[in-house]
């Protein structure tokens, strides 16, 4: 009888397994969070129920695995790479070659300046205006004239040109040249039309005029207006074959030793050096594909650094030549917070700056009990220092990679939320049998990965650098 069932059970697992490849238990559901993929008594083909790789990564979160090396990774030494140690606490993101394209889209710019003189308007309803930036207005856009006053209210009464709450002139756009694209434009608190008509002119606007676009002003029966199209710029990178390897012969693994140092010892420091390698390659490398004979002409990639992809310059502090250094005044800092912080047309209210130890040094420094160095914040298992300004939060830690590389006087803000990875191939561990091979007679082990790291929307990351002696001036 049990081996009739033994039969029938295995018959009807075959019949099974032609209409679907495999049998498999399909995994359920759990009320809270997560799967179960347990098989009804353990009779279907391949087993279920069991705890396997395969299983976890078809049923389970693909990334589960890399994710607990990086959780391992994470724990070596991080000070020291604070740019890796961040990136490995960002969603892994998955490349399917060594080429890497992402797209990074702004926000319109919401201001430009007159690049030419305009002379007051005496004849006819609106004018031609122009501007730095011919994309920047369309149809039914207004515009506030920075610096230049207006002339009269909205009931025809005068205003008063040295008075404060005088408001700015405010033109809008009606209209496009033909030739030159720039927006023409009717003014609405201008100069009457010889003084008395109904007519509104523009007055005179000096050239470099700073011009900020407001919001569309239509009219009443208008039912389309002006349009505009964001389309996000592509960003090439390329991943880099990261790797390393670590040996130890079998007469030094057995030979007695003082200090209990093992092989994963070996291993740990070499993690260290292999993740202080990839720093200062993820901060300054420079993108390139080269076929070396070396290689036997095959492609090696070199990924780009961070450092050049970020898109502002700020000059820290100001030099004195008493103390013949740079000196980070409260105005100072504020300024360098509003570069950080305004205008970066997307971004966050954290900055991360990694210092060399003369910035570092200047701005710990700073006497002002607002602005000085204060609260200990930990995140990402790294350790800041701390100070809030009034346009955003910046965490400061000493990069030691920046004084080895020359450049102790030097910064990087980095927006966090704009720093990300890719991987071709996830962190690794390869052992290779070299004594069975006829090699060499060692344990040995190869870390590999392939990975890059991009910066998405450029302002809103910064290079810094203090301010430095000015050049000595050649006498005649």
């Amino acid at each position: 009888m049990k081996t009739m069932l033994g039969v029938l059970l295995t018959f009807l697992a075959l019949i099974l397994g032609a209409q679907s490849g495999v049998v498999m238990a399909a995994a359920s559901t759990l009320p809270d969070a997560g799967k179960t993929t347990g098989g009804e008594g353990g009779l279907e083909t391949p087993p279920t129920g069991i705890a396997t790789e395969t299983q976890g990564r078809q049923e389970g979160d693909p990334e589960f695995y890399t994710k607990d090396i990086d959780s391992r990774i994470v724990k070596i030494r991080p000070m020291a790479t604070p740019v890796d140690q961040i990136s490995r606490y960002a969603k892994a993101q998955k490349s399917d070659s060594f080429e890497v394209k992402y797209y990074s889209v702004g926000t319109r710019p919401i201001k430009c300046v007159t690049n030419a003189a305009v002379t007051a308007q005496s004849s006819g309803a609106s004018l031609k205006l122009p501007v730095d930036d011919i994309n920047m207005f369309t149809l039914d856009d207004t515009i506030r004239v920075v610096g230049v006053k207006a002339k009269y209210d909205y009931a025809g009464n005068a205003y008063d040109a040295d008075s404060e709450n005088t408001p700015d002139l405010v033109l809008c756009v009606c209209g496009r040249d033909s030739s030159t694209n720039e927006p023409i434009v009717y003014a609405v608190n201008g100069n009457k039309q010889n003084g008395t008509g109904p007519t509104i002119w523009v007055p005179a606007i000096p050239n470099g005029s700073t011009l900020v676009r407001m919001g569309k002003a239509c009219g009443e029966l208008d039912v389309q207006t002006g349009r505009f199209n964001n389309i996000p710029t592509a960003e090439i990178q390329y991943c880099q074959n990261f790797m390393i390897q670590i040996e130890q012969s079998k007469f030094d693994e057995i030979a007695a030793k003082e200090v209990d140092w093992t092989f994963s010892d070996i291993e740990e420091d070499g993690i260290y050096d292999m993740r202080l390698a990839q720093e200062n390659t993820y901060l300054w490398g420079d993108k390139h594909v080269i076929y070396h004979p070396t290689k036997d002409g095959m492609a090696t990639w070199f990924t780009g650094g961070i450092w050049y992809m970020a898109g502002k310059d700020i000059e820290v502090g100001e030099w004195d030549a008493t103390k013949k250094c740079a000196v980070i005044s409260d105005d100072n800092l504020v300024d360098i917070t509003k570069d950080l912080f305004v205008g970066t047309g997307i971004g966050n209210k954290r900055k991360i700056l990694l210092c060399g130890s003369d910035m570092l040094s200047a701005f710990s420094k700073i006497k002002s009990e607002k602005f000085r160095l204060k609260d200990t914040v930990e995140v990402w298992n790294l350790k800041f220092k701390s100070w809030d300004t009034d346009f955003g939060e910046v965490l400061t830690i000493h990069h030691e990679l920046f004084d080895m590389n020359g450049m102790a006087d030097c910064g990087l803000a980095l927006d966090p939320e704009y720093l990300s990875k890719k991987t071709h191939v996830s962190w690794g561990r390869n052992v290779l049998d070299l004594k069975k091979s006829g090699i060499r007679n060692t344990n040995a082990v190869v870390l590999q990965e392939v990975s890059c790291l991009y910066l998405r929307y450029a302002k809103a990351h910064a290079r810094m650098r203090l301010a430095q002696a000015p050049a000595a001036t050649s006498g005649s």
